[in-house]
């Protein structure tokens, strides 16, 4: 104590550090490069199949993707897709259409963070992912769930106008938070202004009546299932062209609700499509 031994001894390894700063940060680096390392070849080894992403270096928006799927998913099924035009993604209730956006856009993001694709094959821009799919209404600020959705659209707008890379943007279910005649018309509009110079859109919708308000500006891809008498079954696999189906009455079926409240739905649906409006109460 008499000496200070100990605040001799530390201040001179301080200075130790700081004649050796460049070298201290280098190993820091190499460190964390090697952790990192090792915990994506883990996730790769993890992975069912896996591949190196390729990057185009032109203003190509061309996104190709071979036999892409979740990696969250025990037992997923892998799809496809080669475009370079928007994307709108009709299909019934638990079709498949949420799961396949999220797994175009995880993809995206892990081949750009960490160099790995969950696909046999992809081929893209490097891009600024936005993304406006499980919204939730905000307390804290008074904003009602239609509020943050159509913040969250303008977000993605403004995004798509700046100088940079192009955008890819993910749309599931927009407009929700509004009534069906408004929603449509807004949501066609919206989807409509994205720049398809500036931005790759990949949009998934209940609105059948967008496959025709988007003819031209919007590709069309679907899911689909198969009915039975007991159950629907979905085979999650992507296929060209709108939906031609609907599957929420008969999911009450399925489910078993009562054979007179699944019937008078049937009825009152097939009223306003031959009628155009609704006569019953």
């Amino acid at each position: 104590m008499l000496t200070r031994v100990d605040l001799i001894k530390f201040n001179n390894l301080i200075k130790l550090f700081n004649d050796k700063e460049d070298y201290i940060y280098e190993l820091i680096d190499t460190l964390g490069f090697i952790e990192a390392s090792i915990s994506v070849a883990s996730f790769r080894c993890m992975l069912g199949s896996w591949c190196v992403p390729e990057f185009r270096k032109d203003n190509d928006m061309q996104l190709e993707v071979r036999n892409v799927y979740h990696p969250l998913i025990t037992k997923p099924v892998a799809n496809s897709i080669n475009t370079k035009h928007n994307v709108l993604l009709t299909g019934s209730n638990a079709s498949g259409k949420s799961t396949f956006l999220k797994t175009i856009a995880i993809n995206a993001l892990l081949s750009q963070t960490i160099y790995t694709s969950v696909s046999e094959y992809y081929r893209a821009p490097v891009y600024r992912i936005y993304s406006s799919m499980a919204l939730r209404d905000d307390l804290s600020s008074s904003n009602s769930y239609y509020i943050v959705e159509i913040k969250s659209l303008k977000r993605m707008l403004d995004a798509a106008s700046k100088e940079g890379h192009p955008v890819l943007m993910f749309v599931d279910e927009g407009l929700r938070g509004t009534n069906t005649v408004e929603r449509i018309a807004a949501s066609s509009e919206i989807l409509k202004s994205i720049r398809t110079d500036k931005a790759l859109v990949f949009a998934a919708t209940h609105d059948v009546e967008l496959t025709s308000l988007l003819r031209g500006k919007y590709d069309n891809y679907h899911f689909r299932e198969t009915v039975t008498d007991k159950e629907v079954l979905f085979d999650y696999k992507l296929h060209k062209g709108p939906s031609k189906t609907r599957n929420a009455i008969k999911l009450l079926k399925a489910m078993d609700f009562d054979k007179e409240v699944v019937n008078t739905a049937n009825e009152i649906y097939s009223d306003f499509i031959i009628n155009k409006k609704w006569d019953r109460l």
